[in-house]
């Protein structure tokens, strides 16, 4: 939300806060979680945080991580704790163990955080995480990426809420929501309340180390005096982006609806007549979309890589391909089937005294009283199923049995027991006809 007509160099107030978190929602969460570094921001959310919570009824925990990047860290992040402490703020110190990167460190710090913070959330049944980002980091991020030369989604910046995927958790099901409250808030406000406040924070050295490219920007704000070169006309500017993506994010789901049958064995469907009706951006937002969705990844694919296929399919030249994962191929009715690669899933995971689990990112499985593995279907796996006549039979009836054989079945999980007996998943014995045969409950995650 904006804070129009607020001086903007004043400490936000306490009403201003609340006004921003009635727009956020949290479900009816009793416990949630804010990042904090120890910088001055995070320094400003947490005690922010604090008397919002407490008018609310809801538990806040502070989570501090020890990157171990700097012989100064872990004396830093018990002073961080003790500051909270004496706020009565409960802190948790997570640390990251083991050997450290010696290339694009930034960024691999960054992943490392996030997933110590993803996991304590899960472990603790926290729902909702918050992070300080604020508006002067809203216009760098926007400059950055335009520096990369990012589209339309690169540009929209941050989100005031988004997801955070916890890839290839045998421990979780999903996502956990992370929250950017102070997005339209200026760096100056927030330190103006540490100070009012008498918060005291830790100045982080690599802030000021132009070798990284959020520095540099960062001072080509403070250097260059171009009017309209500024925070808030970069930070306007990636709000406006956010409503065009909204837009052909809209666009794409319709198509997806029109031009995409997604089946429960995890793989899709897709009308090859969508390359020539859909605007260009939208097929290849529908084909990057349909990639994530069969993959489990994250990340799309290279833009490059995805107007090659696309341009492909547009001259009718496609047969098949690999691509994030995946493999596209026709199908007998003429329409590409998109199905996860087997040869890259790598998800053996034990289950013994487990109940659910999401395996592949694609697959949400209950293994509720279950002993064994669960792994793909592999070569050796594959070949005793189809050694039940009956089954084979039932499979050959309803799929054209080579690319079942070979593409479909290989990327779906079953469960091995230690005496070697193989389960194979509910919607695929429900499938064929077989359910006696006693599977178990696994749902694709569309």
């Amino acid at each position: 939300m904006q804070l129009e007509g607020r001086d903007e160099h004043a400490p936000l107030s306490s009403e201003e806060f609340n006004d921003i978190m009635n727009t956020i929602d949290i479900g009816g969460a009793d416990h949630i979680a804010v990042a904090v570094s120890g910088g001055g921001d995070s320094m400003a959310l947490a005690i922010l945080l604090k008397e919002w919570c407490g008018q609310k009824g809801i538990k806040l925990s502070a989570l501090t991580v020890d990157h171990g990047l700097r012989e100064a860290s872990k004396r830093e992040v018990l002073r961080v704790e003790d500051w909270l402490n004496k706020r009565s703020i409960d802190c948790e110190i997570l640390t990251w163990a083991g050997s450290k990167p010696q290339s694009n460190i930034q960024d691999e710090a960054r992943t490392e955080r996030y997933r110590l913070l993803g996991d304590w959330c899960s472990e603790n049944g926290v729902e909702n995480l918050f992070l300080a980002h604020h508006k002067d980091d809203q216009a760098e991020t926007f400059l950055m990426r335009l520096i990369r030369g990012s589209g339309v989604d690169g540009l929209a910046a941050m989100d005031v809420t988004n997801e955070l995927h916890r890839l290839h958790s045998a421990s979780d099901s999903g996502g956990l929501k992370l929250h950017r409250p102070l997005l339209d808030v200026p760096k100056v406000r927030l330190m103006a309340l540490l100070k009012k406040e008498d918060v005291e924070w830790i100045d982080d050295p690599s802030n000021e180390d132009e070798k990284y490219l959020r520095v540099q920007v960062r001072n080509l704000f403070k250097n260059i005096k171009i009017d309209g070169f500024n925070v808030e006309r970069l930070s306007s500017t990636a709000k406006r982006m956010r409503r065009v993506r909204s837009l052909l994010e809209d666009l794409t789901l319709r198509a997806e609806s029109d031009y995409v049958d997604y089946n429960p064995l995890g793989f899709a469907a897709l009308n090859p007549a969508f390359a020539n009706v859909l605007h260009e951006e939208i097929s290849l937002r529908l084909l990057s979309k349909i990639l994530k969705k069969i993959s489990g990844n994250q990340y799309p694919p290279r833009h490059g890589k995805l107007e090659t296929l696309f341009d492909k399919l547009k001259k009718g030249e496609f047969v098949a391909q690999t691509l994030l994962g995946t493999i596209l191929f026709l199908s007998g009715d003429e329409n590409i089937i998109v199905a996860r690669e087997a040869s890259a899933i790598n998800e053996k995971i034990n289950i013994s005294d487990m109940e659910q689990l999401l395996w592949d990112n694609r697959f949400l499985i209950d293994v509720t009283g279950r002993e064994g593995f669960i792994s793909p279907i592999k070569a050796p796996y594959l070949k005793a199923i189809y050694n039940n006549p009956e089954f084979k039979e039932r499979l050959t009836g309803i799929f054209e049995s080579a690319h079942f054989r070979d593409r479909i079945m290989p990327s779906l999980p079953c469960i091995v027991t230690e005496n070697g007996e193989i389960y194979l998943p509910d919607m695929l014995l429900q499938l064929v006809g077989m359910t006696d045969l006693g599977g178990f409950s696994a749902i694709f995650k569309e």
